[in-house]
């Protein structure tokens, strides 16, 4: 009976995805903005858990300001979902024309593969962050880290979409297969700024303390991997907009013990992503609960 509840949930996924998958690139963009103009009335709660975030993030701005920024971010999600799903039709030719990256990242990039070692590539819920999946495919040799969805067609569908480019998938709990791939010199994509709960460390993140994975700086701690910081931006006129900071190798004699080494780390790479987010903000998923874990949280659980 399960399997039958799960089937149907993915017939229904299957027609929502469809559009995307045979419609031109740009018509995809507008029909994904008009799905969320569409739902942005209607999704009250998503709505405020966003205004809430952005107070907190940008405690100067007005209640106006807030607002705008909100139904910024609603058209942004519109692109991010078109380029979810329109995102394994990707080609070389088609990120040639539609790439957009600046000198400075693209020395790094070339640089980097140059020195022919392992990669950990860091990025967070901020641009658009599948068409980074395909990118790693298509202009690197790639790997992500996949967490498994519950719906077996779902799943398989979604792993399908992802891997389309050549991209390695690793499920989330197979840290000996990531340590693998990264000693062979693959560039393993790491989208860790979600809430880590009681897994993480708290360092600060636009304001507020956020609990945070430490898997790309323990990642480099162990396997001598360099990290690089990816912002990929959904630009003007469908236009992917990569910006790209080398944050170098892991220095284990940069403080006395290995915790230390890596919350230094963790805490640099969340201070680039801060510092990308205050510079196109409408582009961070506002909607999720990135700081729903506090210090005080866990204490009073304890």
């Amino acid at each position: 009976m399960k399997h039958i509840g799960y089937f149907i949930s993915f017939l229904i996924v299957y027609l929502f995805y469809f559009p995307f998958k045979v419609l031109p690139y740009k018509w995809c963009l507008a029909y994904g903005i008009f799905l969320t103009k569409l739902i942005y009335p209607l999704d009250k709660k998503h709505r405020k858990v966003a205004a809430d975030n952005i107070r907190f993030a940008f405690p100067a701005y007005t209640e106006e300001q807030i607002q705008n920024l909100v139904k910024a971010h609603y058209r942004h999600l519109g692109i991010l979902l078109a380029h979810t799903l329109w995102a394994p039709r990707m080609t070389r030719k088609w990120l040639d024309e539609n790439l957009v990256i600046d000198s400075e990242s693209l020395q790094i990039e070339e640089e980097t593969k140059k020195q022919g070692v392992g990669v950990i590539l860091i990025s967070g819920h901020f641009g658009t962050w599948e068409i980074l999946v395909q990118f790693l495919g298509i202009r690197m040799k790639g790997g992500g880290i996949y967490k498994k969805v519950r719906n077996p067609f779902v799943d398989q569908l979604l792993r399908r979409m992802r891997s389309k480019n050549g991209v390695v998938l690793v499920p989330v709990q197979e840290s000996t297969q990531v340590i693998k791939l990264l000693k062979q010199g693959y560039w393993i994509g790491f989208g860790a700024d979600q809430n880590a709960g009681k897994a993480g460390i708290f360092v600060p993140f636009m304001n507020r303390q956020a609990s945070t994975f430490v898997g790309p700086a323990l990642m480099a701690y162990l396997t001598g991997a360099k990290m690089l910081y990816y912002s990929v931006l959904a630009g003007e006129g469908g236009k992917v907009i990569v910006r790209v900071k080398d944050l170098g190798f892991v220095d284990k004699k940069l403080y006395p013990s290995k915790d230390d080494v890596i919350r230094h780390y963790t805490e640099l790479w969340t201070k680039t992503l801060e510092e990308e987010v205050k510079l196109f903000p409408e582009q961070y998923f506002w909607v999720h609960r990135r700081w729903r874990t506090q210090p005080q949280t866990i204490e009073n659980n304890q």
